[in-house]
């Protein structure tokens, strides 16, 4: 059972990221697209079973790493590589030097966006995207993210690497402020339910951080509000998985490239015939 405070703010983020996901959807969907699906019985109906497979596919995946996780840690301590030290000597006090750089008065900020403003960065897509001319911006969502989700975990079970405010756990690394713990220390109660402090290469947060901004950017013509949003976001998140001694430089450049793996994958994947 969890402390009061973790659920207090378990129910925080859930609370802000809805409100978050109701003004983005009030400010980036057209009014008129709404008012035509109001007036076609059947639309939701045949966008469902449109998106239904790619959606499924998603949910499998994401089912398929929660329920190995504990298997994948195991596996990734008693055979993966050990990584820690040898990203530290491609790459040396880069993320320290970087947190000198950024004001602290920036960090309730960065703080924010990386927990709030990325749960909101990956959903809301999802509503934007279901009310799309076409399924297939919502189908090419999933996908990437599913992609994402599965290469991801296959670098998580191979690679061990602590991240830059853990990495006085290797004997060659030197330990980086953790400026989300000194503001939320409840918040690895709630980070450990879906992750591990090994888990960092590559970063995830980039990866479909990212891959939300290149989609955004494909679909910017329909929806050009939530494509200027959606880069502010994924250029914040990015710069805080640093900011916050989370992440090393070599794992954000990893995230990128996995970004644009899923994505150029996820193309390959959604067909191009016109969809409902």
């Amino acid at each position: 059972m969890f402390p009061i405070e973790v659920l207090v703010l378990f129910l925080s983020v859930i609370v802000v990221t809805a409100v978050g996901l109701s003004l983005v959807c009030w400010w980036c969907l057209s009014a008129r697209r709404l008012h035509e699906i109001r007036h076609r019985p059947d639309w939701v109906r045949d966008r469902l079973r449109a998106v239904g497979p790619f959606v499924l596919l998603l949910a499998l995946v994401l089912l398929v790493n929660k329920g190995s996780q504990s298997y994948i840690e195991r596996f990734s301590h008693a055979y993966g590589f050990e990584a820690t030290a040898t990203i530290y000597a491609i790459e040396g006090d880069f993320v320290v030097t970087f947190q000198s750089l950024v004001p602290d008065i920036t960090m309730p900020y960065f703080s924010a966006v990386y927990v709030v403003g990325y749960a909101l960065l990956l959903i809301a897509p999802v509503f934007l995207y279901f009310f799309a001319d076409r399924a297939r911006p919502l189908k090419l969502l999933v996908t990437a993210y599913a992609i994402n989700y599965a290469v991801a975990v296959v670098f998580y079970a191979s690679v061990v690497a602590y991240g830059p405010r853990n990495a006085d756990r290797s004997s060659d690394g030197s330990s980086a402020d953790a400026p989300l713990l000194e503001l939320v220390p409840d918040i690895t109660h709630l980070t450990a339910l879906w992750n591990t402090n090994t888990n960092v290469f590559p970063s995830l947060h980039t990866s479909l951080s990212v891959t939300v901004f290149l989609l955004a950017a494909m679909t910017r013509e329909e929806f050009r509000r939530w494509f200027g949003l959606s880069s502010v976001l994924a250029a914040s998140i990015v710069v805080a998985t640093m900011a916050l001694g989370i992440h090393w430089l070599v794992d954000v450049l990893a995230g990128i490239v996995l970004a644009v793996v899923a994505v150029t994958g996820a193309r390959a994947v959604v067909t191009r015939p016109k969809s409902h």
